[in-house]
């Protein structure tokens, strides 16, 4: 007899939703790899810092939304096809020799880090979300609702020093381009 799986519980709900926004971060990756091959749109490696910020405060606003399921699907794969696209640039600059092997793991790691930080946050908002339908004033002045600005402040704070760190990584670029 098969394997039953085991039921969603508040244990394992944020690991599920976080797999869910993964898997269509994934799943939206291949085409918008086809999309930046074709040079319809890649994004400047110098401006990145600030989308890498952005995408995690929009994700924690998604629980203050009542349609926030398509909300952070959506948002999940335009991530997918803003880091596709930037790690195509990067790329394609290591490659006319702006850089080497190093500046180009740093961006990686970068943006692996911030879809990872993408996929907590925006599973978080999913369960808030889900947790507490309302969307009045009542909400915003609950003891859940203090509890998630907490976490939700917390999660952009890590999301602004993702901004920080992408300018240092632009600047061993062009040091390591100087050298060249």
């Amino acid at each position: 007899m098969p394997k039953r799986r085991e039921p969603t519980t508040g244990e394992n709900a944020v690991s599920r939703l976080f797999l869910r926004f993964f898997l269509c971060y994934l799943l939206a990756a291949p085409v918008a790899l086809m999309i930046a091959l074709r040079g319809v749109w890649v994004p400047t490696v110098s401006e990145a810092g600030a989308p890498l910020f952005f995408f995690v405060p929009l994700a924690l606003l998604g629980a203050l939304l009542t349609v926030t399921k398509p909300y952070l699907l959506v948002l999940t794969v335009l991530k997918a096809f803003y880091d596709v696209g930037l790690l195509y640039s990067i790329t394609l600059w290591t490659r006319q020799g702006y850089g080497g092997l190093l500046p180009w793991n740093a961006s990686f790691l970068l943006i692996v880090f911030s879809l990872l930080l993408f996929c907590i946050a925006a599973a978080c908002a999913e369960l808030f979300s889900f947790l507490h339908p309302a969307r009045d004033a009542r909400l915003l002045f609950s003891r859940p609702f203090g509890r998630y600005l907490i976490e939700s402040l917390l999660f952009a704070a890590i999301a602004l020093s993702a901004y920080f760190l992408w300018p240092q990584i632009c600047n061993l670029l062009e040091i390591t381009s100087a050298t060249l």
